[in-house]
């Protein structure tokens, strides 16, 4: 997995305070807490476009995320993970086949 230091916020809404920059100074310890085996809020952006929206603000993780396509119940679905063993914690059920599309 890729390393960055901090990954920066940006507004989305129009009544968050355009000036302000907010940043999530973790990024490694955020997606462990997004793709552990449990429900977490920002689950269901981080696998369908790899961005996680907090108070108004867009956090872009697709440069630590990778894009894999998964097989379960018959239907293919392409998602971002940090790797595959992540997207198996974060998935409930059993998934019959992963791909890593890069």
């Amino acid at each position: 997995m890729k390393t960055i230091e901090t990954i920066t916020g940006y507004p989305f809404v129009s009544h968050v305070d355009q000036d302000k920059r907010p940043t999530i100074d973790n990024p490694i310890e955020f997606l462990k807490t997004v793709y552990r085996p449990g429900y977490h809020s920002a689950l269901h952006n981080m696998l369908s476009s790899g961005v996680s929206k907090r108070g108004g603000y867009r956090y872009d993780f697709r440069p630590l995320l990778k894009t894999y396509l998964y097989k379960q119940h018959g239907v293919w679905s392409e998602v971002y993970a940090p790797n595959k063993t992540s997207l198996r914690a974060a998935v409930h059920g059993r998934i019959d086949k992963i791909v890593d599309l890069k």
